[in-house]
């Protein structure tokens, strides 16, 4: 009994350090350590997909500028030389489009309208950011804690299976309690394994989405339970309007009737504005006349004109009504848009409530009637070992099922966190 003793205490040494808050998540080193929300914060100033949204809402706001500017005047030079008389002419004319008609104030509008489209557009993008970098945190956590476990339990493991080799030599043991535990002791190695490929790949894409470099070194701090946003609650009280996605199908509908407006402007009539000043040379070849003092000279004189015009465009035949049509059709899909992203943002916030109450409640049972049950069961089976009155496989058994339990707890604290976060995502907070 006593050689079972030894190998209860070495194997029990591993679950003697998880009690209902163990194993938080052990950093994967390197001199980059961050909290979750140190890496949202993070995430947010160097993803290159966010930075390129913000070249966009700085290419909207060059083309608002554009759009306040009034066409060029346009500069007319005009010369004619006759090749059989003294002939020639020289004219010089500027004309300047007026721009009537509301067509500065709606190139404006649609391009001011645009430009708070695209920065909402980027807000919105910063919410899923901050969620889907969250979620892929959570992800690494739940890994690195179940990794965590499966260490402590394959070194335990290791450790007792050295005892009964060296009892199995000695006779001591059957030598098929070695073999039950070598088998053991490779299965939980080979899980390990796989396990660690889980934080590592989990990592890799953490690291894309933070605007890392894969060969960076990023370690995380805290476990899922302290991962939470402080105050992510305080999401259920703003309103759906505030939600980006919603502000920004709401300005769509506000770009479709700045369209509108831009297209009737359009349609209507236009003027232009024309100076010129005309200077011509006149006169005869090969053809004399007398002077005022009877002298002989050529006949040709040097006439100077000023000239103003108005040309008048007339929308007779085309008044834009294609245009016109096109931007209403627009504007009654935007408005349809609109309503179908306030539906989906309701579903979506009573979704995720409904989610974070399930995940919360399959949680407290596993901390009030499962595993606390789990690990007794597990002492109480090692110890009817100890006694002789069980065998080895059913202590083994019995230690597969309770990894089960905790890699089950190990996702039970996942989904509460995930839920939490889908809450933050849904109503959209800012400013974390």
């Amino acid at each position: 009994m006593r050689r079972r003793g030894f190998l209860l205490a070495v194997t029990l040494l591993g679950w003697a350090v998880l009690g209902p808050g163990g194993t938080g998540a052990q950093p994967l080193g390197g001199k980059s350590e961050f909290t979750v929300d140190e890496l949202v914060t993070h995430a947010l100033g160097q993803n290159q997909d966010l930075q390129a949204m913000r070249a966009e809402v700085d290419a909207t706001l060059g083309r608002l500028q554009q759009a306040g500017l009034r066409p060029n005047p346009m500069l007319e030079l005009n010369g004619q030389r006759s090749p059989y008389s003294t002939d020639n002419n020289l004219m010089v004319g500027v004309t300047v489009p007026l721009d009537l008609n509301g067509r500065l104030e709606g190139r404006i509008g649609v391009a001011d309208r645009e430009a708070e489209l695209k920065r909402k557009q980027l807000s919105d993008k910063e919410r899923k950011m901050r969620a889907e970098v969250r979620m892929k945190a959570g992800e690494v956590l739940a890994a690195q804690r179940n990794l965590s476990f499966t260490d402590e339990l394959l070194q335990a493991n290791r450790r007792a299976r050295e005892i009964v080799g060296e009892r199995a030599q000695k006779g001591a043991v059957p030598p098929l309690e070695e073999n039950l535990l070598l088998v053991e002791v490779n299965r939980l190695d080979a899980s390990r394994r796989i396990l660690q490929s889980r934080v590592e790949i989990s990592t890799l894409q953490l690291k894309t989405l933070a605007g890392m470099a894969p060969e960076a070194r990023l370690s995380l701090r805290g476990s899922l339970p302290d991962a939470l946003a402080p105050g992510w609650k305080e999401a259920l009280k703003p309103s759906i309007e505030e939600r980006p996605d919603v502000a920004s199908a709401r300005t769509e509908t506000e770009l479709a009737r700045a369209k509108i407006e831009k297209e009737k402007a359009e349609g209507r009539w236009d003027a232009s504005v024309s100076v010129g000043y005309q200077r011509t040379r006149s006169g005869f070849m090969n053809v004399m006349g007398l002077s005022e003092t009877g002298a002989m000279r050529s006949i040709e004189d040097t006439f100077d004109m000023l000239g103003v015009g108005l040309t008048i465009m007339l929308p007779f035949r085309n008044q834009n009504q294609g245009n016109i049509a096109a931007a209403v059709a627009e504007a009654r899909s935007a408005d349809r848009r609109l309503e179908f992203t306030r539906l989906t943002a309701r579903q979506e916030i009573a979704a995720a409530i409904a989610q974070y109450t399930a995940a919360k409640q399959s949680l407290e049972i596993y901390e009030k009637g499962v595993r606390e049950i789990a690990r007794r069961n597990l002492d109480v089976v090692w110890k009817t070992y100890e006694l002789g009155r069980t065998a080895l496989l059913d202590a083994i058994a019995e230690q597969r099922r309770y990894i089960d339990i905790e890699m089950g707890y190990t996702e039970a604290m996942k989904q509460v966190y995930e839920a939490a976060v889908e809450i933050e995502r849904a109503h959209a907070v800012t400013g974390r």
